[in-house]
């Protein structure tokens, strides 16, 4: 059994630690409600852009449309985000993991392509320049704090690559926030774009549209790409604050737990050190009176 000093050192080391993953926890939960408000209230507009551009795209005359013709992939763009602050459970080790193996399965399916990556937090970046991967562009800020405008920003850039053909596919590659526990591994094209499939539930009216469905999308699918970058920024930066806060909440109970175990060892010794000592003082008045 450790002596007392030794339980006192860890009893004091637990609880300091015990003290800073509860405030981080508090601190990632006010940063977690906050994403989640703006999050939740981004959603409604973003799939409404979104079912009505895959609307328009199946319409006569649409294809091919903004680069939906299919190319002859040799070069592809992986965007992969991530955080910029460790501290979240395996909210980066997911991420990263399963950016690692849609690589290595565009690599299967065409031989010849390259595949690169564009990193949104830094965690990322480290990661794949450690083991080798090419990393052509990064821009870690717009992760931290969401805004339209810095995302807005990175699609350009994104686009740029597209329309110079620099790339053939670019894909999203993100957690998506399920709950504060639980995000979903999600792997988006971005461009070229992919059609989704139509709901045969019920019978889809062809809608009337002035002037044409042309010059309605094409004043459509830059919202609509740029919102789709932007709801993957904030998908991601509410999980990761979300699982920040869950793996706080676990640190702190274990902290809790192992407070509770070194406390009771620590009674332990110290009650085994005053019976030894009460036994020691008993023989010693034995033999005075023997």
């Amino acid at each position: 059994m450790a002596n007392l000093k030794e339980v006192r050192t860890r009893i004091a080391s637990v609880s300091s630690t015990k003290k800073i993953t509860s405030a981080m926890k508090m601190a990632s939960a006010a940063k977690f409600k906050k994403a989640q408000n703006t999050l939740l209230k981004f959603r409604p507009y973003s799939d409404s852009i979104a079912a009505l551009v895959h609307g328009l795209l199946p319409t006569k005359g649409m294809e091919g449309y903004m680069g939906s013709a299919k190319r002859t992939p040799r070069n592809a763009l992986l965007l992969l985000i991530c955080s910029n602050n460790s501290l979240c459970g395996a909210f980066n080790a997911n991420i990263i993991k399963e950016a690692k193996r849609t690589h290595d399965r565009l690599r299967q399916e065409h031989p010849s392509i390259a595949v690169h990556f564009y990193c949104i937090g830094s965690k990322g970046e480290d990661l794949l320049r450690r083991e080798g991967f090419t990393v052509v562009a990064r821009n870690h800020e717009c992760v931290d704090k969401p805004r339209f405008e810095a995302s807005k920003e990175v699609f350009k850039e994104l686009m740029s690559f597209y329309k110079e053909g620099r790339y053939d596919c670019i894909a999203l590659v993100y957690n998506k926030f399920k709950n504060a526990a639980t995000q979903e591994l999600m792997v988006e094209p971005l461009l070229p774009i992919a059609p989704r499939e139509r709901s045969k539930q019920r019978t889809q009216i062809p809608p009337i549209i002035e002037p044409s469905p042309r010059v309605l999308l094409s004043d459509l699918l830059p919202y609509y790409l740029q919102n789709q970058l932007h709801s993957a920024i904030l998908e991601s930066s509410t999980s990761e604050h979300g699982a920040r806060m869950t793996a706080m909440h676990q640190a702190t109970e274990n902290a809790s737990a192992l407070y509770d175990e070194l406390l009771l060892e620590y009674n332990k010794a110290r009650q085994a050190a005053i019976t030894d000592e009460i036994l020691e003082i008993v023989s010693g008045a034995n033999a005075l009176n023997g």
